[in-house]
């Protein structure tokens, strides 16, 4: 980087700084909200007492590991088990009322995962939902950009705190007591199928009845924001269900195709266009 760059917020500088992110290491965080990344990024300044994203430049190219806590930062992960409990009321509603039309099982998308708590999550209210011959055919997708939460999702250990909206009776049910915490049982575990995808750069999975999106579309630019959307409803089969986070809206290229299931749930059911 030739030419000094302030660490203060500035939409040219962090772009700047962006495309070297870009070109050096794949990550497409070009189009993501400028004043939530400079913030993440000046964290990692702080941790080093230095102003200017030239300086950290210089510590990011003699310390490759650096670029590994920035990513970190970057892709900052906030969940637990069963997280908005309404949203999942209302999801149970809903495949109840779809139950009678189920037969060749149901595909879900976690999209964003994290560490997997939505997504074995959702393993629990189909196990407790569906029915035995149905959930066996039933496949749950969780994807993040992040690859070490996708191996800490795998490992399905997780601390008593993330689980505090689960009765015991679920958590004994689907869990099993370790020293650092709680395990996922193999039932439930092999419902969920974990990968790395980057929503932004890959294409999205097909043929989904249920697609969870939550906070995710809130770090992004407007025209980015319809960009993904293409992929999500791209996604999701007719009359699936999509979750987004609780400030998130939809696009509104796409409103007439959705209908929210209850006023302000984030909860909607894609339906052909008016």
């Amino acid at each position: 980087m030739q030419e000094h760059i302030s660490a203060n917020y500035n939409e040219n500088n962090i772009h700047k700084f962006l495309e070297i992110l870009y070109k050096e290491k794949g990550w497409d965080f070009r189009n993501y909200r400028k004043s939530s990344l400079s913030r993440r990024i000046l964290r990692r300044l702080s941790a080093y007492n230095i102003s200017s994203y030239e300086d950290y430049y210089r510590i990011l190219t003699s310390d490759p590991a650096e670029y590994e806590r920035l990513f970190l930062s970057l892709t900052v992960k906030v969940s637990e088990f069963f997280r908005d409990p309404e949203v999942f009321g209302i999801l149970k509603d809903a495949i109840a009322s779809m139950a009678p039309d189920i037969r060749d099982g149901l595909r879900a998308w976690c999209c964003g995962c994290a560490y997997g708590e939505e997504a074995y999550s959702l393993a629990i209210l189909f196990s407790e939902c569906l029915k035995p011959e149905v959930l066996k055919n039933t496949k749950i997708f969780a994807t993040d950009i992040d690859n070490k939460a996708i191996e800490a999702a795998r490992n399905s250990i997780y601390i008593e705190d993330v689980l505090h909206n689960l009765s015991c009776a679920i958590r004994d049910k689907y869990f099993i007591k370790k020293e650092r915490g709680y395990k996922i049982k193999y039932s439930l575990k092999d419902l969920v199928r974990f990968g790395q995808l980057d929503i932004v750069r890959n294409p999205p999975l097909p043929r989904i009845d249920m697609l969870f999106c939550r906070n995710l579309f809130m770090y992004f630019e407007k025209e980015l924001q319809k960009n993904v959307f293409e992929k999500i409803n791209f996604a999701l089969k007719l009359g699936g269900l999509l979750v987004l986070g609780k400030s998130e809206v939809l696009p509104v290229q796409f409103m007439s195709n959705y209908r929210e299931i209850k006023k302000s749930s984030r909860v909607y059911r894609k339906e052909l266009c008016k």
